[in-house]
Parts: structure tokens; sequence; C-alpha cells
């Protein structure tokens, strides 16, 4: 009993520290246990399971041992592989957008992605909310090795107050690929935050904490942009935790 009952801790503070895929693990093979089927816990575990599960943790696509050249964020935040949603937004000429998309879609593997991608983020500013999230998860489908197109897609779900249990699982995957990524790190963070909002559980905060924490340590002294969002999220998060504690 004494094991099952490590067990179950582990599995929450795994699942508290951003560790969300390896706790979901533990908890399937958790529930197929005989001993753990008369725990006290064994009701809360298997919600556990069925809550993640209904956020997609059972389908999500996995990346292969393939080792792939990770995009760098500029100085301004953006990616190479947004450029051409970028041009069409600095000229808004829709056939030629639409006309390199099918050019994209009609290429590699890698460049079908991107164009996946692209179109995620055209509908993410359309606030056209569900197309997004199609385009998204095909992004990640075609290329699962491309921390990018995981971040981007947490980073979608945590602005537009989407499920934080599924950004969590994402942007635990963009870390994973791409661990000196700042980005990855602060949204992990927002998603946290977003967590304590929602769910009253102050437990989430130290995992907040070190997430921002590790994105302040990553930024290059040229992302200037991102290290103000830090300090001011610090800020917030400062004044939140004055009020509530």
């Amino acid at each position: 009993m004494k094991q099952l009952d490590e067990q179950v801790q582990q599995i929450n503070e795994l699942f508290l520290n951003g560790h969300v895929k390896e706790s979901y693990e533990l908890a399937k093979v958790l529930l197929v246990d005989n001993k753990f089927t008369e725990h006290e816990a064994y009701l809360t575990i298997q919600q556990h399971v069925s809550l993640l599960e209904a956020n997609g943790y059972a389908n999500m696509p996995v990346p292969s041992a393939e080792k792939v050249k990770q995009s760098v964020e500029r100085t301004d935040g953006s990616y190479p592989e947004r450029d051409v949603l970028a041009a069409y937004i600095g000229s808004e000429d829709e056939e030629q957008f639409g006309k390199v998309v099918d050019e994209l879609l009609a290429g590699s593997v890698e460049a079908q992605a991107n164009a996946y991608y692209t179109m995620a983020e055209y509908f993410a500013l359309a606030k056209e909310q569900d197309k997004a999230l199609v385009q998204y998860a095909e992004a990640i489908k075609l290329q699962p090795n491309k921390a990018l197109y995981w971040g981007a897609f947490a980073q979608f779900l945590s602005r537009n107050e989407g499920s934080p249990y599924l950004a969590l699982r994402l942007i635990e995957e963009a870390i994973h690929l791409d661990s000196m990524n700042p980005r990855w790190y602060y949204i992990q963070g927002n998603i946290f935050l977003q967590l304590v909002a929602a769910t009253k559980n102050l437990s989430y905060l130290p995992a907040l904490e070190e997430a921002w924490e590790k994105a302040k340590k990553r930024c290059s002294n040229k992302q200037v942009s991102l290290k103000v969002d830090i300090a001011k999220s610090n800020d917030v998060l400062s004044q939140w935790k004055k009020q509530l504690l």
C-alpha cells in the first residue's frame, strides 16, 4: 500500500511540475494494477486519466529519434517559418498568399508542415479558432520533431483560453525538442498561471516561477522584447500573490 501511495504522489508531483506525459503514462500503468482498484485514490487517478485523454493525450504524435535543426527565434520574436504570413500581412495580396501556400503544400513534408503552420497562424489572426486548431495539429503530425509547431500550438491555446491541460502537454514536447529556447519556458509559465487562476491550486506556483526563471536565463542580450514580457509577467505575479497569500 505504501508503494501505491508513493506512486499516486509521484503522478501528482510530475503533473504539477510540467512532466505531464510521464504523469499520464504512470497513471495508466497504475490503473491496470489489480492491487490499486481498492485504493482511496483510484477514482481520482481514473478521472485524471480521463481528463487528459479528453485532451488528446492518447493520440499525440510521437517525435522520432531523428535530430532536426530547430528554428531560432529572431530578436523581434518572429520565426522564418512565419515569413509567408508576414509578407501577406504587409501586402494583403490574397492571391499571392494562396499561391505560395499551395506551392508549399505541393512540396516536401517540411514544406507541407510549414504550410499548415502558416494557415494556422493566419486563422489565429482571423479569430477562426476552430480552423486554427486543425491546422496546428496537422503541422505537428507532419513534423513532430519540430519544436516550433508544438510551441506555437501551445501559445495559441494559452492566448485564447484553450485547454491548459492540452497546452501543457504541447509545450512540454517543445521544451523536450528544443530546451534552449526561452520562449517555450515563458509559455509554460503562462500556462501554469492559467491553471492557478482556473483551479485555485497554488501548488503550480513553484513550477510557474521556475519556468519563467529558465526563460530569463536563456534569453540572449538581443531578445529585449521577451525579457520585458518576462519582467512584466513576474511583476503581475508578485502583485497577484500579495493579494492571494
